[in-house]
């Protein structure tokens, strides 16, 4: 059975090894753990975990955010940051029941709107993002150019 609840500073390392897997093998260790204990202590984020027994299995990411959203009213904001599920647990609603427990602490730290993003070639993010009722704000695409 899966179980949820929110991540605490004793579960840096799982933090850490999933924002690895989610993000980049290149981002390092000790650089991960170092950021979720700053997001974790900073109070404006959380971290909800998915386990199988005692085993993580995924995660959710989310912060509060206060500078502008694209697509939304303005004010304080839930913003997904990352979710992440192991292969072998896609499929089983996983990701959905964490971003319900986002939600709900978005709810509880006084946002009326929860926002994410995804890249333009993530179509799974992008059909999962649709399927739990999100609506495309816009896409963009960034640009750079080195001085």
């Amino acid at each position: 059975m899966i179980t949820y609840r929110k991540a605490t500073i004793a579960d840096i390392d799982t933090i850490a090894h999933f924002g690895q897997l989610l993000y980049s093998p290149d981002n390092t260790l000790d650089k991960l753990r170092e950021e979720a204990d700053e997001h974790l202590r900073s109070g404006t984020w959380a971290v909800f975990l998915a386990l199988d027994g005692e085993a993580p299995v995924g995660l959710c990411e989310i912060s509060l955010r206060n500078d502008y959203v694209e697509g939304t009213e303005g004010g304080t904001v839930g913003y997904i940051e990352g979710v992440f599920i192991l292969p072998e647990y896609c499929s089983q609603h996983i990701a959905k029941e964490l971003l319900v427990h986002g939600e709900n602490w978005s709810w509880e730290n006084g946002c009326a709107e929860i926002a994410s993003d995804c890249v333009l070639d993530n179509t799974d993010s992008l059909r999962f993002h649709l399927k739990v009722g999100f609506t495309e704000a816009s896409r963009n695409i960034h640009f750079v150019k080195k001085l």
